[in-house]
């Protein structure tokens, strides 16, 4: 289900197999919005919205060179569980998880 929070694109999706996990998936702030505390927001409207659609738990994978989403998701509890190398861009990927 596709989200936009003041801007914020984004996605929630329940994991296959696990409909109580909510997959947070493809955010986007604007080039232009971005270093505005406008991600901080959104972020805090999308744990929201997968509140209100009934998830105990919220996963997410960030390029570890993302460092703003990071921050985010840190200053928001979020755990990291591991990381991989991705074949398809060479970068390390986090898995992180937060209780809803």
């Amino acid at each position: 289900m596709r989200f936009n929070h003041n801007g914020v694109l984004s996605n929630i999706e329940a994991l296959p197999g696990c409909s109580q996990i909510a997959v947070f998936h493809s955010v986007f702030v604007p080039l232009g919005q971005r270093h505005n505390g406008l991600g901080k927001t959104a972020h805090k409207m999308r744990l929201e919205s997968a509140k209100d659609l009934g998830y105990d738990v919220a996963l997410c994978t960030v390029d570890l060179e993302n460092e703003a989403q990071i921050s985010i998701l840190e200053e928001n509890n979020w755990k990291q569980l591991t990381y991989f190398t991705s074949s398809k861009t060479g970068h390390k990927v986090g898995i992180f998880a937060k209780g809803i």
